[in-house]
């Protein structure tokens, strides 16, 4: 299970929220502040986008996992099989068992919707250890990194846990919801080109040009 509380580990928690197409996974590559080597990272990555150890059954997954955690060193560990919430549930699980509040763990979630329910709260009974990394997670140094192209989907744990959002182009219903959390109107949400996305901390929101496209 988590160890070592750390209190005083900054919220990193983000997301990255746009249409197929425009610029997500390719945002959180440049922003995400990973380290290129001896990070520890831990995948949800059913579309294979990142470069990992990939495991498409849990219980492989969760002996690589188990492994890399306590060979002390850097990894990089994805579950790339089935989708669903109450499979994410499980992988939530195996990720909060190596969280350690003396080292960060960055967790990739790539299509989070798939991983939810609905847009409300979590259910406590059902996804304890989903909502626990939302919840919880900062303090033992986990760090979320979750994308999506349906954020009227995802969880409203997630969006009012998240430290930083990044806002791109998305449909009507999308953009209102979104639009309500960081405040900014939904038709500037909808008016992002390629690579241009709202940028939202706990201080202010920018529109910020991220990349050119190719």
């Amino acid at each position: 299970m988590a160890k070592n509380e750390n209190t005083k580990l900054p919220n990193r928690h983000t997301q990255y929220l746009a249409k197929s197409g425009y610029g997500k996974t390719q945002t959180l590559r440049r922003r995400s502040g990973i380290p290129e080597r001896g990070a520890r990272v831990v995948l949800w990555d059913n579309n294979n986008d990142h470069e990992a150890h990939r495991f498409k059954k849990l219980s492989d997954f969760f002996r690589a996992l188990a492994a890399a955690d306590k060979s002390g060193r850097g990894f990089r560990i994805a579950y790339n099989g089935e989708a669903a919430p109450h499979i994410f549930e499980k992988w939530c699980e195996g990720v909060w068992s190596i969280l350690d509040g003396r080292k960060l763990t960055y967790c990739l979630v790539e299509e989070y919707s798939d991983c939810c329910r609905g847009p409300g709260l979590l259910d406590f009974g059902k996804e304890r250890y989903h909502r626990r990394l939302w919840t919880q997670g900062r303090k033992y140094g986990a760090v979320l990194q979750i994308t999506s192209q349906r954020p009227q989907l995802i969880s409203k744990d997630s969006l009012g846990n998240a430290g930083v959002i990044w806002a791109g182009r998305m449909d009507t219903s999308a953009a209102e919801r979104i639009g309500k959390e960081i405040d900014v109107p939904w038709r500037e949400i909808m008016a992002c080109n390629v690579g241009e996305f709202f940028h939202k901390t706990e201080k202010d929101v920018q529109k910020i040009k991220v990349f050119e496209p190719i």
